[in-house]
């Protein structure tokens, strides 16, 4: 059940380009009085106007608003166009000196699986590269003008350029923050998996490296779960994905990797969310099977996981603090590791004040 009028909007103005009698059902929401301003703080509307527009259903848009959306949808395109160019060029860079790297979440996604480069927003751009290959990179960036800043984290840095028109870069080894104490015990990812099975990207004039469509559903899966569900544009990149690749995904290994990577409760979270988003089951969209959803699905789910993933698929709020914690705990397989999880939070809990000052002073 999709309880706000954003998920509406979202499930429908997709699931419209190829179905008729949603189209129909799109056009009487159109109807009734939406609170679009509500909708700007949030970056699904850029997909929503370029649906419209595809279905020629903008003309339900009050010309102030159709406006708006119009200028938002044409300065994310461009920012997006100049953002790729200059991840190219780094990565152009990157190629001549034999280092290779994967581009990871907005990036890739926005140049490989969405329908038009504005239609996906990002605040940054990710980059994954092998540990042996950190400092050689570190010392490219240095020479192209990036700063580096502080991070506890302990699996990526962050480099920002002098330029203005340059979005932040993070820089990963590893998908996995193993500071984060229920990280560290939740997620048993695969680094050098992950590597073997990349699949090749192109980004503008450059080659990269992209994660398999398997290894995609699972990292973005599990970085949902690690955000505590806050944006719904990451519900949307898997629906993507999922279109993307239909035919494509080998379901089979999907489950034997999220068996292997001890995440197959964080995916089940996901996708079943975004089943019910985007009716993929109900429909027999042929995206996603409840076969897929049934060989995930724990043997037993308590009643507080199916509190939480209600309110998480009833609102556009990030699931608290608390929340997540839970998640994370039922996460966690084995009992052995959710005890280390426990004890590790209460170092890091008193840990965290002198970390947080070395940062200041970094």
């Amino acid at each position: 059940m999709i309880h706000t009028a954003e998920d509406r909007l979202i499930s429908l103005s997709t699931l419209a380009l190829e179905n008729d009698q949603k189209k129909r059902e799109l056009e009487k929401i159109l109807e009734q009085k939406i609170d679009w301003q509500d909708f700007f703080d949030r970056e699904i509307p850029l997909l929503i106007y370029h649906n419209l527009k595809k279905l020629s259903l903008e003309s339900f848009l009050a010309p102030p608003i159709r406006e708006s959306l119009e200028r938002y949808f044409l300065c994310n395109t461009g920012y997006n166009i100049i953002s790729l160019e200059n991840l190219a060029r780094l990565l152009n860079t990157l190629n001549e000196n034999k280092i290779p790297v994967i581009v990871l979440k907005g990036a890739a996604l926005c140049e490989t699986v969405y329908p038009h480069i504005g239609s996906r927003s990002f605040c940054d751009l990710d980059i994954m590269v092998q540990p042996k290959d950190l400092q050689r990179v570190k010392r490219k960036l240095e020479r192209l003008d990036y700063s580096f800043f502080p991070t506890a984290a302990q699996h990526h840095l962050v480099a920002c350029p002098s330029s203005n028109h340059s979005l932040p870069l993070e820089v990963h080894w590893h998908l996995v923050n193993e500071t984060s104490p229920f990280q560290k015990y939740a997620f048993k990812l695969s680094r050098e998996r992950f590597w073997e099975e990349a699949i090749p990207l192109k980004i503008r004039d450059a080659d990269a490296l992209n994660l398999s469509p398997e290894h995609q559903l699972i990292y973005l899966s599990v970085h949902m779960l690690k955000e505590g569900y806050a944006k719904r544009k990451w519900f949307v990149d898997l629906y993507f994905i999922l279109n993307s690749f239909q035919g494509k995904i080998n379901w089979d290994k999907f489950i034997e990797d999220c068996q292997e990577f001890q995440v197959k409760r964080p995916v089940y979270y996901a996708l079943t969310l975004v089943d019910r988003l985007f009716h993929l089951t109900a429909m027999n969209r042929k995206l996603l099977s409840s076969k897929v959803l049934e060989e995930l699905k724990p043997i037993r789910i308590s009643l507080v996981e199916k509190i939480i993933l209600k309110q998480v698929l009833k609102n556009t709020h990030p699931a608290s603090s608390v929340k997540r914690l839970f998640l994370y705990l039922f996460s966690i397989e084995r009992f052995s590791d959710r005890l280390k999880a426990f004890l590790a939070l209460l170092k890091y809990s008193f840990q965290l004040p002198s970390l947080r000052s070395k940062e200041r002073n970094l």
